[in-house]
């Protein structure tokens, strides 16, 4: 009969109760340190658990980047830190082995995202923060600004609307640096199309714009009380248009480069009116001026007056009709009266000589 020793007695009972407390131990699912040898030459070291990383994990990939963080089956999964070669990172959220969910992005260049990601990519609500001091908060989709969003432009220029492409495409609104305001359609993030833009001074256009200028057809109001109505061409009145003064006085006619320029009429708010050729905002030209009085006047205009041959006829029904310069009569030129009598002579500054 065989004895049982003491030591026999012992390990079975140690035995027992490990059995008892942990039921089988599956040698191949006890975690065990780790370094593999990945097949572009870089090495991870952590837990591995049944033939898988899992846990903390350490790796340095052959091209220089690095990733500390956790692992679920063999993927970068959960919380971690990845730090590429050119010395950008990222530091977050992983799924599946992919940078997801909410992290912060840093970039070689100084740029910094923080957000949403999918798929290693921007996606859902974000800021991205550009190195020079611009930013955009808003919507994402595949790594590019899309939905809706804010631009902060590093000159302090603030835009705010519909984002495509990378920038704001349709509805929104500015807000510029110097206090003034836009509302309307925007184009790669510049006023065009149908929009009103507000002057810190209080003057505003609303109408026609084309990248970021007043063009087309528009309403122009300045703070002094003038208003344009109108065609523009890259943000100046030309064209045809009418001005109202805020003196009462009005022009109704062809415009150049913001100036009265080409045919035109201009009223005064005492009645007088000219109607005529302009240049560069004067009367200029062929016209006719007349005068509340019944005063009429035509001939050559310059600088304003008339300056070379016209005629007037005058409410009493005197003529004269010769020379001119500075409005007055002057040079050669014929006074018919109203009862017939001529007289013919040199003028000058509207005196017979």
């Amino acid at each position: 009969m065989n004895k049982i020793t003491f030591k026999q007695v012992t390990f079975a009972v140690l035995m027992a109760a490990i059995f008892e407390i942990t039921g089988y131990i599956n040698p191949s699912l006890m975690a065990q340190a780790a370094m593999i040898t990945l097949p572009d030459g870089g090495k991870c070291e952590g837990t591995m658990t049944d033939g898988k990383l899992n846990g903390e994990v350490v790796c340095d990939y052959a091209n220089g980047d690095k990733y500390e963080g956790n692992f679920t089956d063999g993927k970068k999964d959960g919380q971690g830190k990845y730090t590429f070669a050119d010395g950008g990172s990222y530091e977050g959220e992983f799924k599946d082995g992919n940078i997801s969910g909410e992290g912060v992005r840093i970039f070689a260049n100084g740029d910094k995202y923080e957000g949403e990601f999918e798929q290693g990519k921007p996606n859902g609500q974000g800021v991205y923060i550009i190195s020079d001091g611009g930013q955009y908060e808003g919507e994402f989709v595949d790594g590019n600004p899309s939905g809706e969003g804010t631009f902060v432009f590093a000159n302090g220029n603030e835009c705010s609307g519909e984002v495509s492409n990378g920038t704001i495409n349709g509805q929104g609104t500015c807000e510029y640096e110097n206090g003034n305001r836009y509302e309307g359609q925007l184009k790669e993030a510049q006023p065009h199309g149908e929009g009103k833009y507000i002057f810190a001074d209080s003057g505003n256009y609303e109408g026609e714009f084309q990248n970021g200028q007043f063009h087309g057809q528009g309403v122009r109001t300045y703070d002094n009380g003038n208003v344009y109505k109108g065609e523009f061409v890259q943000g100046k009145p030309e064209g045809e248009g009418t001005y109202t003064f805020a003196n009462g006085n009005t022009y109704e006619g062809q415009l150049q480069d913001g100036q009265f320029d080409g045919q035109g009429t201009y009223s005064f708010a005492n009645g007088n009116t000219y109607k005529g050729e302009f240049k560069q905002g004067k009367f200029n030209g062929e016209g006719v001026y007349s005068f509340t009085n019944g005063d009429r006047c035509e001939g050559e205009f310059q600088a304003g007056e008339l300056n070379g041959q016209g005629m007037c006829d005058y409410a009493d029904g005197d003529k004269y009709k010769g020379q001119f310069k500075n409005g007055e009569q002057h040079g050669s030129g014929v006074y018919i009266f109203s009862d017939g009598t001529q007289v013919e002579g040199n003028w000058e500054n509207g005196q017979m000589k």
